[in-house]
Order: C-alpha cells, then sequence, then structure tokens
C-alpha cells in the first residue's frame, strides 16, 4: 500500500517536463513597410540572391555573422525565394521581425556563386543624402513601422558598411 501511495504521490512530478522553469517568452514582433525603389539593374548573371537585411548594429561584422547570431533580421527568410521579381521599377515590402532598433536597413546583392563572402550591400534606408551614416528605423511591438523607402542604384551603391 505504500508503495502504490508514493508512486501516486510521484507522478505528478515526473509528468512535468519543465519542471518549476517559467514559460518561454516569446519574442516580441513588430512590421516594418515600405518601398524599394530599383535604378540601373545589373545583368541577370549577377543576380544570384537579393535581400533586405536589418541590423542592430551599425556597422555590422558581416551579412552571415550577423544573422547566425541574430543580430540581424532578413526579408523574405532565409529559405524562401529572394525579392523578387527582379527588373521592375519599385517593389513594396512587409517584413515582421523582431521589435527593437534598427541600426542599418540594406538591401543585399548576392552578386557571385559563395553564399558566404559575394555579397554587397546596394542600397541603404537613409533620411538624407549622407551614405556613409544610415538612419536607424524603430520597429515597435504589436506596431507598424512605415515609410521605410530605400533607394537601389546598381551602378551606385552605398559604400561597404562591413569592418
Amino acid at each position: 500500500m505504500k508503495i502504490v501511495l508514493l508512486t501516486l504521490l510521484c507522478l505528478p512530478a515526473l509528468a512535468c517536463d519543465g519542471g518549476l522553469e517559467p514559460p518561454a517568452t516569446a519574442v516580441p514582433m513588430g512590421t516594418m513597410t515600405g518601398l524599394i525603389t530599383y535604378h540601373n539593374w545589373p545583368p541577370i548573371d549577377s543576380l544570384h540572391d537579393l535581400r533586405l537585411v536589418a541590423f542592430r548594429n551599425f556597422p555590422p561584422r558581416d551579412i552571415l555573422t550577423e544573422v547566425l547570431q541574430g543580430r540581424a533580421a532578413v526579408y523574405p527568410p532565409i529559405g524562401d525565394s529572394a525579392l523578387v521579381p527582379f527588373f521592375v521599377d519599385s517593389l513594396r515590402f512587409i517584413f515582421v521581425l523582431p521589435a527593437g532598433t534598427y541600426e542599418y536597413v540594406a538591401i543585399a546583392q548576392q552578386y557571385g556563386p559563395s553564399i558566404s563572402t559575394d555579397w554587397r550591400a546596394v542600397g541603404q534606408y537613409d533620411l538624407d543624402t549622407n551614405l556613409t551614416i544610415p538612419s536607424s528605423v524603430e520597429v515597435i511591438a504589436n506596431d507598424t513601422t512605415g515609410g521605410v523607402n530605400i533607394d537601389v542604384d546598381f551602378n551606385n551603391p552605398p559604400p561597404p558598411p562591413f569592418l
């Protein structure tokens, strides 16, 4: 009888897989919207990929490191097709990402076959004409930050931001 009673008392404790841990909290998300305007499209063979990337820090180390370490968000997400269609005058975007301040929002072009090295910034969010220091974007949780408009001129990209 003691064994049965002890077993019944221990069953609830064994059934809890998290013990007394607090429940995992969801990352607060927000939305960034805007318009990408394109000029001087390059030849199709140099358009391996095109992404909108929001970096928490400026200057970022490099695209791949920042994304892998969670210090950057990518649109469309990795695994989805690039910002398409190519060869249009403009493209509207709706980017859902973790809330917070993004010091550098840019369009990144993969211009060659190497996914780890063949990237360059071809446009950035900037409220003035000083392309050396980009404007930051504040993404508010459960809200939309609009007007994040980016000009992309493939013949005149902003200066490389990477260290």
